[in-house]
């Protein structure tokens, strides 16, 4: 019986050794390329699910004047991210800093760690958006149609959609003050 359960043991540990090293990259609300793009490109009022390339639900974000929430798809609150200027600073689901990101005048963003280490950098161009590393690496795009948007790594391949309801984009035109 003792050998059988170190047997047991040492498989589980292998099998859980060899899929952590997958190179497939699971979401982490607010501090993927997928939850910063929605952050940066905000709709006020409106909801966002954001799905897998299977097209099982994340999670969604929620945003209001200038936060936005994550929530995971059982509901739970799983961080936050409010604008503040120039700059966003996101936050775990207990307050915590998890990151910020800074958007220059030319519409490059610059994301930091919580310690203010560089993570990486977004650019656009004609409704697409590419997110490096901070060696300057691509590391994935995204294509925006409308209210929806496809998400797709270094490689081309599509890894997630995003797709809000409600809400209107903030733009020049329907930003000002009356």
């Amino acid at each position: 019986m003792k050998a059988s359960a170190v047997i047991l043991l040492f498989l589980t540990a292998a099998t859980v050794s060899a899929f952590s090293a997958d190179a497939k990259k699971t979401s982490v609300l607010g501090m993927d390329d997928m939850t910063r793009y929605i952050v940066t490109h905000p709709i006020p009022g409106g909801q966002t699910t954001m799905r897998e390339a299977s097209g099982r639900a994340l999670g969604t974000a929620s945003t209001a004047g200038g936060r936005t929430t994550f929530r995971d798809s059982s509901g739970r609150m799983t961080g936050s991210a409010t604008v503040e200027g120039n700059r966003t600073m996101f936050r775990d689901a207990s307050g915590r800093a998890t990151g910020a990101a800074t958007t220059s005048a030319r519409q490059t963003t610059t994301y930091r760690d919580a310690s203010g280490r560089m993570e990486g950098t977004s650019s656009e161009s004609g409704g697409r958006t590419t997110f490096r590393d901070s060696a300057g690496r691509k590391q994935s795009t995204v294509e925006s149609t409308g209210s929806r948007q496809t998400f797709r790594d270094a490689s081309g391949r599509m890894f997630g959609t995003s797709s809000t309801a409600g809400g209107r984009s903030v733009t020049p035109e329907n930003n000002r003050k009356p």
